[in-house]
């Protein structure tokens, strides 16, 4: 084999080796709010850092509330950062990030009378 082609080859072998190795960033869920639901487009995710990009596609004013799945308005800390979002404006999108252990969980509004019109959803952790 050339040696130019054999320290190519090498060259190659190495970036995709280091590229392995890199940390992979947090992983990306979309939530989208309104008038009275909850819309993810991932319903099971890896532990670890979550970022939830949330959308406010309602006419009125939501929050989020991350919380084991089954609770009722109970909000935790996820990796020391307290699990709630107020006054989400309509319009508006606004970014979060909380670090997950595995298990069951939801996301809800509490704004009155939401939660009970069907404002949560279920979730997974793996």
């Amino acid at each position: 084999m050339k040696p130019k082609l054999l320290t190519f080859l090498l060259a190659a072998g190495l970036l995709l080796v280091l590229a392995a190795c890199q940390p992979a960033g947090p992983t990306v869920i979309h939530v989208t709010l309104s008038e009275f639901k909850v819309e993810m487009d991932k319903t099971s995710v890896p532990a670890g850092p979550v970022t939830f990009e949330i959308e406010n596609a309602g006419a009125i004013v939501h929050e989020l509330v991350l919380e084991a799945s089954g609770g009722h308005d109970e909000p935790f800390e996820a990796g020391g950062v307290e699990s709630e979002v107020e006054d989400i404006q309509p319009g508006s999108t606004v970014s979060f990030e909380w670090t997950l252990e595995p298990g069951e969980y939801q996301l809800a509004c509490y704004v009155p009378d939401h939660f009970e019109a069907g404002m949560h959803i279920a979730f997974t952790v793996k």
